[in-house]
């Protein structure tokens, strides 16, 4: 046969036993559709890897820069430790020592813990072998290397029951675990307790062998991007409430065995009242256990340690008698179609939130004044705040004060006369006077509130200390919005009083009054340690200018007071509780009035107004080296970022998500900055992590400054190991409501004890060189619609709870970082209020450093505008796209440039004071390089490259020659110039 006459070769692809004729068609057309897919892959890749470069860097554990002619003589900020082996080792046992005190028992009846030695327990619960060891989202850890407690109480001494911990890791119990939302707020919340009905009797039989105790493990956790439920579940109980399945086990372990202990492996208060129905002899609050804590458990059932934790929150028989919880949730702005800008929250309650609810209700139900209504606080309160209890007994006398200058000492003699070693707390409380003018102009006074404490030694049975707390007398202000509009002391009687706890304080105070049980007090208070202060006029003047820097004390915050808006709104008020209770606002669905819903958009008016700006100058000093350890009001700061020239200045501060930007021109070096608060986290955004330590409210429980200290070392030690200089944490917002998502992440319903412990924390980082970005500033306490929710709340309770620890932070620590919340306050969101940002922020309290927003990374963050956010004064944000945000020629204008400048002036004194500066000598400089990622990444794209216009060249090829035999067979010749056989795999085709 002929060349040009020879048929194609057949090859037959067969369907149902016959030849398939379209499969050349159905190749065709696949290998389009893969060719298409691959290039839109490609292109994603491409844009992704430029956009999010510094993420994916980060995430790799790489850097885009490095110092040139390093200086190893050049550490600025060095270890205590010789090797990571010792630092590791030192850092875990922090974790576990944390525990050990942040422990609070709260019922031991018949002495039933301690356990003897060698006690043969039965450890019962799913949450036994899945334990919480921090929560979700930005304050997660890395559990890999977590201890378990089954291994925990094996190692002290314990043996435990290995077919009860055996059924519920590999038996019938492993399909029973709890679950809740995860960083996203996608999932849902549920115990999933083990059914009794499923133990079986193999199970059960074990009990006698390990019959000595059984513990009960009950776990509660929350996440970021949601709030703990506050309806029913499906098992017909709240979240916070014991379900019916923990229950049915509870009592099975009460019927089976002589001493049930309950650990609440829970990060939020828990209703308990069902338990005294049960016959538990014990329960302790572990809260949650980071990677060591449960190490600690074993040695406080067996009594090498003594419990010396206390509560940090109100445990209530009903959680949701607390007047917060009745504005808690998802409201609406019917009438506002901005963007992120339709939801919105009312707190009603003022400033009686926790204790400050409780206490206050409970003294006017003493006094007979307030319109009380039907109150019962022993109905509602099962645990007050800084409740604790301990395995021995101590007695507290001489209780003395002493003025000194500006603040008071209070000096008490704390005798242990029990029969074991342990620890006290001393916790001071003061009552301020609650007077007509405070009523006549909407000024609240709580009860009690905490004003100092002081955690003793160890003590041995016998032995005594005598310990000192002191408070400054600015601790007598209150924030008087409507009459002075600044700060004012009333006049009028002040009690201090030290407590065990607040409602031990209060019975104090009002038995200093000459009250007792016959006026309807719980129990009678001890006068004798009671100190009284008197205060002869109202003053209005000694606060009115700022102790940190003698500015002007003022009303920043009448735009968040909902009154601005509705003049009829009444918040709160001790005058008239049952008058005053509130309602959840508007029922919901609030239609606002036209000039909140006008103040909800952007602005975004320039704050400077700078006609022209100086950028790459020549004047002071060229590098950033030489102005380390400068004052923050050296000109050379703005002399050396004037050098930066517009493009660099952009990159510093428009792209400091996890990273900051290595700037050439100044040989600023770059940062690597985490999460989270527990500890230096790879959870989010990859890298290597650090200790994963039990959380914040677990460190508050222990009311110990040196161990807040310590904590705050062990996270400047990671930080240097690691090469981590900007740390997302810790965290200061206040426990406003039981149900808070992120409680863990945050230390205490009080403000002071938050305050107290983010200082001690912050310092002792910052010591490391660490620069600790303080969060979630501010009234982001809650997580429903925290992304651009309008938060109203009186200027009284915003500065005397919610800014109150950040306030403690940046003047007795000075703070060298803040994060913004996505919430708004009023009408602008929180980084983008003038107010608060730079009139109170830096203008009051004097905080020299850097304001960094939180996530801006998305376009879903609209609202988290550039231009409004460096107007008000925040300084760099926390976005990883080297695309969003980024202004046009004709929008970089002098006045946002000067903005733009004064930001990079912090962001630049920041990291100049970090350990980041460490190799950083007087001749050492920075370069950009390219990661070893993106150098895979573009062997990667060559490779997809050739395959994309290797597909197209070879199907285009194979269509076209196709078209062409088509067109011969029609023609009945073939063309001259082609093969017999122009598909080699066209098989079918007749």
């Amino acid at each position: 046969m002929s060349r040009n006459t020879a048929k194609p070769l057949k090859i037959k692809f067969k369907k149902n036993g016959k030849p398939y004729k379209g499969w050349f068609l159905a190749w065709s057309i696949l290998s389009y559709l893969f060719t298409l897919i691959l290039a839109i892959i490609l292109t994603a890749v491409i844009v992704l890897s430029g956009s999010y470069a510094n993420l994916i860097t980060s995430f790799a554990g790489q850097t885009n820069s490095e110092i040139t002619n390093p200086d190893s003589s050049a550490t600025y900020f060095a270890s205590d430790y010789s090797s990571d082996a010792e630092r590791k080792e030192a850092n875990r046992e922090i974790g576990t020592d944390i525990m050990r005190e942040g422990v609070t028992l709260l019922q031991n009846d018949d002495a039933t813990l301690p356990l003897k030695s060698g006690a043969r327990l039965s450890v019962f619960g799913q949450g036994s072998v899945d334990l919480i060891h921090g929560g979700g989202g930005a304050g997660s850890i890395d559990v890999t290397n977590a201890d378990t407690l089954v291994d925990s109480l094996k190692e002290d001494g314990f043996s435990v029951n290995p077919t009860l911990t055996d059924f519920y890791e590999t038996g019938a119990g492993k399909d029973y675990r709890r679950t809740l939302p995860g960083e996203t707020g996608v999932g849902s919340f549920a115990v999933n307790e083990v059914p009794v009905s499923v133990y079986t009797d193999e199970v059960k039989n074990s009990f006698a062998d390990y019959g000595d105790a059984a513990i009960v493990v009950i776990g509660r956790s929350g996440s970021e991007s949601s709030d703990l439920p506050i309806g029913k579940l499906e098992s017909g109980v709240e979240y916070l409430q014991l379900d019916p399945d923990e229950l049915d086990m509870i009592n099975m372990a009460c019927e089976n065995f002589d001493k049930v202990v309950v650990l609440l492996n829970t990060q939020n208060p828990v209703e308990l009242g069902p338990l005294a129905d049960t016959g538990v002899g014990a329960v302790a609050w572990v809260g949650a256990f980071g990677e060591t804590g449960a190490n600690a458990i074993g040695e406080i059932l067996n009594g090498t340690i003594n419990p010396s934790g206390h509560l940090v929150d109100t445990f209530a028989y009903d959680l949701d008698s607390a007047p917060s919880v009745i504005n808690t949730g998802d409201y609406t702005i019917a009438n506002s179609s901005v963007t992120s800008g339709t939801k919105y929250m009312v707190y009603a309650e003022g400033i009686y939130v926790g204790y400050r609810y409780y206490e206050t209700r409970y003294e006017d139900a003493v006094l007979k004044q307030g319109n009380v209504g039907d109150f019962d606080y022993g109905k509602l309160v099962q645990y007050p705040f800084g409740y604790g209890l301990s395995y021995t007994d101590f007695s507290w006398s001489d209780f003395a004060m002493r003025e000194a200058g500006d603040s008071y000492e209070f000096t008490t003699t704390v005798t242990n006369t029990g029969d074991v070693a342990g620890k006290d707390v001393v916790q001071l409380y003061m009552q301020s006077p609650y007077t007509d003018y405070d009523k006549a102009n909407g000024i609240e006074k709580p009860a009690v509130e905490l004003v100092g404490y002081a955690k003793t030694d160890l003590l041995d049975p016998g032995e005594k200390q005598t310990v000192t707390v002191t408070v400054d007398k600015e601790s007598m202000k209150a924030y008087d919005a409507d009459g002075e509009g600044t700060y004012i002391v009333d006049a009028g009687d002040y009690y201090f009083t030290a407590g065990t706890d607040a409602h031990n304080a209060l019975n104090n105070v009002l038995a200093a009054k000459g009250k007792t049980t016959d006026d309807g007090m719980d129990a009678d208070g001890n006068a004798a340690l009671t100190s009284q202060v008197t205060i002869a006029e109202r003053d209005a003047t000694t606060y009115a200018t700022a102790v940190a820097t003698g500015a002007a004390i003022e009303n920043q915050f009448d735009d968040v007071d909902i009154r601005t808006y509705d003049d009829s709104f009444t918040y709160l008020s001790r005058s008239d509780w049952t008058g005053t209770w509130p309602t959840t606002y508007a029922d919901g669905s609030w239609t606002a009035p036209d000039e909140f819903v006008d103040a909800l958009e952007i602005d975004t008016t320039p704050g400077s107004d700078a006609t022209s700006v100086t950028t790459e100058g020549t004047e002071g000093p060229s590098k950033t080296v030489e102005m380390i350890g400068k004052d923050y009001d050296d000109e050379g700061w703005m002399q050396l970022v004037e050098r930066m020239s517009v493009a660099d200045i952009d990159s510093l501060v428009r792209n400091g998500g996890y990273t900051t930007n290595a700037i050439e021109s100044i040989a600023l070096p770059g940062t690597i900055d985490k999460d989270g608060p527990a500890g230096i986290s790879s959870t989010l955004v990859g890298g290597a992590s650090g200790t994963g330590f039990p959380p914040e409210v677990v460190i508050a429980a222990t009311w110990n400054d040196e161990l807040a200290e310590r904590f705050g070392n062990a996270i400047g030690e990671d930080s240097l190991a690691l090469g981590v200089a900007g740390w997302y944490g810790p965290a200061a917002n206040i426990h406003r409501s039981p149900y808070g998502g992120r409680a863990f992440e945050y230390f205490s319903e009080d403000p002071m004890l938050s305050g107290q412990l983010t200082a001690k924390i912050i310092a002792t980082s910052q010591d490391k060189g660490v620069i600790p970005f303080l969060k979630h500033y501010v009234v982001n306490d809650q997580e429903t619609n925290r992304m651009g929710g309008a938060m109203f709340a009186n200027e009284q309770s915003v500065r005397d709870i919610y800014l109150k620890p950040f306030e403690m932070a940046i003047r007795d620590a000075d703070c060298m970082g803040l994060m913004t919340s996505m919430n708004r306050i009023g009408a602008r969101w929180s980084g983008g209020h003038k107010g608060l940002m730079t009139n109170v922020t830096r203008g009051e309290w004097g905080f020299k450093g850097v304001a960094i927003t939180d996530q801006t990374s998305f376009p879903n963050f609209g609202y988290s505008d550039l231009r409004e956010g460096l107007a008000a004064g925040t300084d760099l944000w926390l976005n990883s796209s080297s695309t969003l945000w980024k202004l046009s020629d004709a929008e970089m204008t002098p006045a946002v440039q000067a903005d733009f400048q004064r930001a990079a002036k912090n962001v630049v004194y920041a990291i100049a004071n970090s350990n980041a500066m460490n190799t950083m000598g007087a001749d050492s400089g920075v370069k950009h390089i390219t990661p070893i990622w993106q150098k895979w990444l573009w062997g990667i794209e060559a490779v997809v490259g050739l395959v994309i216009i290797g597909l197209l060249f070879l199907t285009t090829r194979g269509v076209i020659r196709r078209h062409r035999w088509r067109k011969w067979r029609k023609a009945g010749s073939p063309p001259s110039n082609e093969m017999s056989n122009p598909l080699p795999l066209q098989g079918g085709v007749q």
